[in-house]
């Protein structure tokens, strides 16, 4: 399964049920709709054979039940001077030709003297051998001795034929059974086609789960006339709508708190101006006149002299860190100058940073126009912070710098930072690198401030990262 839910406060069903695997509703519809069917099959085709067997058995059986009768009546005696043999004969050749029924003429030895009638009346039709085999009843025979006084002539023997039968029975069940299996593979297609149906609802609103999931959750999940898949498309657009409004309310929120961050961070840095300025201006000046002053003495102190410069130097080190605290929290051009200028003036001091690594600022002319304070503000901590990021991971000798209009979209800026270094680490098991603090911070300020911001992500041996920022 996918990796949890996280941001829509759901767990994973993998953290549920540890161990479990998920199989694929289709698979589970199609297996029990084939193990259905195919009982269905067999237990109807069992029940019409066990019945057709039993008729079968009922009809030979009235049938021979009746043939012996007629024979031991109409069988002459041995002792009325008339031919027994022959009218056996005739009698034997008279019943074997009826349905349902065989009858021979035996020799005393049990050896037939005659074949069987098979009369006009028998089917020419037959059934298959193992059908036959699997309907053909118990043997039912009867034998009735031939004598003429004192002699006994041979005997004649009439047993139950189920061959016609059985082959009137094929002829139904070589209708009934296809029929019986089409009508299997029917429910098959049925269920396919229904599961396939189900399948496609439910893959379509996985699908809107999937990008509400990767944080577009202005996308909703199509309605449908099945009831069911309506109220569940009801549900996830509820709860993505529910979802949207908390994040605009969050996002409302971090805007406000990066605006209220920003004048604090303004504040703060107008105080150090304010405040250190003057006081570390007349430190120095005070160390000057200092300076001056020992140098017009007859015979200055040389440890005089050397605490002086001490003094003086860490007075230009403190200025240094106060001024770079101060662009830090806030840029001293910001409000003064162009955003083309403010990010000349900081690609001029990131060179400086490392001289080994060239950095390159690309500026499109049509970007003279300002697009706000605040969004100037984080496209410009975004190009420090990338640009520092590369040279501090990457290593790398080029990074580019550059700030255009997006193609299509006039209404957004896009400023990107290219580098030729080696990229950012993979993360545990080889995976993608887990994002620090600095992404993080981006990341949030980009969705307050209703902008996109591109991870780095490497591209014919560069890295790229992105930042896009709509006008106002």
């Amino acid at each position: 399964m996918s990796a949890p839910v996280e941001e829509f406060g759901f767990r994973s069903f993998d953290r549920v049920l540890p161990g479990w695997r998920t199989v694929p509703m289709r698979r589970i519809v199609m297996g029990l709709a084939c193990i259905v069917s195919l009982s269905l099959c067999l237990i109807v085709s069992a029940i019409l054979i066990l019945n057709a067997r039993d008729a079968v058995q009922e009809e030979t059986e009235s049938a021979f039940r009746l043939a012996h009768e007629s024979l031991v009546r109409r069988l002459p005696p041995s002792h009325g001077g008339r031919d027994t043999m022959a009218e056996a004969i005739s009698l034997a050749e008279e019943i074997d030709g009826l349905r349902h029924v065989a009858a021979r003429i035996l020799d005393p030895d049990g050896q037939p003297l005659q074949l069987r009638a098979h009369g006009q009346f028998r089917s020419e039709k037959s059934a298959p051998r193992w059908f036959s085999d699997l309907m053909t009843p118990p043997v039912v025979e009867a034998s009735i001795p031939i004598t003429h006084y004192p002699n006994v002539l041979g005997m004649l023997q009439v047993s139950a034929d189920p061959t016609d039968e059985i082959a009137e029975v094929w002829d139904d069940f070589s209708i009934i059974l296809p029929v019986l299996f089409l009508n299997g593979f029917a429910m098959l297609g049925l269920t396919f086609l229904t599961a396939t149906l189900l399948t496609r609802r439910l893959k379509s609103v996985q699908a809107a789960m999937a990008q509400m999931r990767e944080g577009r959750l202005s996308v909703r999940a199509p309605g449908d006339r099945l009831t069911e898949f309506a109220d569940l498309a009801e549900g996830v657009n509820a709860l993505a709508s529910h979802l949207q409004a908390e994040r605009a309310e969050n996002d409302l929120l971090q805007a406000r708190l990066i605006g209220s961050s920003e004048a604090e961070r303004s504040r703060i840095a107008l105080d150090l101006h304010d405040e250190m300025g003057p006081q570390l201006f007349a430190l120095q000046a005070a160390v000057s006149h200092a300076q001056a002053m020992t140098a017009e003495l007859p015979e200055p102190p040389a440890a005089l002299g050397e605490t002086l410069d001490a003094i003086g130097r860490h007075a230009v080190e403190v200025q240094k860190s106060a001024r770079t605290a101060i662009n830090d929290l806030r840029p001293m051009l910001l409000g003064e100058a162009s955003l083309t200028e403010l990010l000349a003036e900081l690609v001029a001091g990131l060179r400086d940073v490392a001289p080994e690594t060239r950095v390159v600022l690309d500026m499109d002319e049509a970007e003279d126009s300002s697009p706000g304070e605040l969004a100037e503000l984080s496209i410009y901590r975004f190009v420090r912070e990338s640009v520092l990021n590369a040279m501090r991971h990457g290593r790398p000798t080029l990074v580019r710098v550059s700030l255009e209009t997006m193609p299509g979209r006039p209404e957004q800026i896009v400023a990107r930072v290219t580098d030729n270094g080696t990229g950012p680490q993979p993360g545990p098991a080889g995976g993608c690198p887990t994002p620090g603090f600095g992404q993080i911070g981006m990341q949030d300020r980009a969705r307050a401030l209703g902008a996109t911001y591109l991870p780095p992500w490497r591209d014919n041996k560069l890295t790229h990262t992105e930042l896009r920022m709509p006008r106002p």
